[in-house]
């Protein structure tokens, strides 16, 4: 196992140094801006989509109403795994380290790490959204032209790729207007905001801080925003791999879902026999989707 020693800090053994230094400026928890959080006390969590009753039909004087059935749908499993990053460091890298109250840094670069990772974690359910190798729970991608429920299939991506544009915002918010439940009853599900990667981050501002039609020179407004149909703006987020990958979020509530199973717990144990420190850090959580009407995704160009 690696370890760091005193041939790895050379420069920290010798009063040569100004400053030593390894941390930047990091960003804050951008997952939460999507995935609501809960606590779990088991090793999996379900979530199941019921098929409700079917609309309800007309009925005949004399005749007999129809008799529908509900029924269980979809099962989400959330399968919690551990993540975790350690360091060693020998006694005589502590004792002959010059710097040595900088090491504390030491311990924040594990919780750095992590963090990072999450990010990852978090944004893969995105990264993966075109991947039909990566499927929830009624077979499909996250992003699919055709969803199954009980009376067809439904979508909730273009056919082809599609830049973001006001007119392709205008063309999507139909189609998840008419978005229905399992059971084929209709449903009302509204845009919320914009998920972007930094590439589309100045795009997004302008289409979504304009009055009038953007990149035209019409007076005619700009009915995205004046109707307030994103009212919670963009967001932008730099874990998302590709640039022109964008994504509308909704109000639907079983959506996006992070389950923390072991919070954040940093601990180190030295061997006696060698004086070797092994610092480590792991947590335990899952995350996922439930409801892939949580979002429409849009292959970008």
């Amino acid at each position: 196992m690696a370890q760091i020693n005193r041939s790895n800090i050379q420069s920290l053994l010798v009063p040569i140094a100004r400053t030593v230094f390894w941390n930047f400026n990091r960003y804050p928890d951008l997952f939460k801006d999507v995935f609501q959080i809960f606590k779990s006390d088991r090793a999996t969590e379900y979530d199941i989509e019921m098929q409700g009753l079917q609309i309800g039909s007309r009925k005949a004087d004399g005749a007999p109403i129809t008799i529908g059935t509900m029924q269980q749908g979809y099962t989400t499993a959330y399968n919690h795994e551990y993540y975790g990053i350690g360091f060693q460091i020998t006694r005589g890298a502590v004792a002959d380290n010059l710097y040595e109250s900088q090491f504390p840094q030491a311990a924040m670069q594990l919780r750095n790490s992590l963090a990072n990772l999450r990010e990852i974690n978090a944004m893969y359910t995105f990264n993966n959204a075109f991947n039909n190798n990566s499927i929830g729970s009624d077979g499909q991608p996250l992003a699919s032209t055709a969803h199954p429920i009980s009376t067809g299939t439904l979508s909730n991506t273009f056919a082809n790729p599609v830049g973001l544009t006001e007119s392709a915002l205008e063309e999507l918010i139909p189609i998840m207007k008419n978005w229905l439940a399992l059971s084929g009853q209709n449903i009302n599900t509204s845009p919320v905001k914009l998920l972007v990667p930094p590439a589309l981050g100045f795009q997004a501002g302008r289409i979504l801080k304009s009055s009038y039609q953007t990149g035209t020179g019409n007076n005619d407004i700009n009915v995205i925003v004046h109707d307030k149909y994103l009212p919670g703006g963009y967001i932008i987020n730099p874990f998302l791999t590709n640039p022109y990958n964008w994504f509308v979020l909704t109000d639907e509530m079983q959506g996006f879902k992070m389950f923390q199973r072991e919070n954040l717990d940093v601990d180190f144990l030295t061997d006696i026999y060698t004086d070797t420190t092994l610092v480590r850090a792991i947590e335990r959580y899952s995350f996922g989707y439930t409801n892939w009407r949580a979002a429409f995704c849009v292959q970008g160009m």
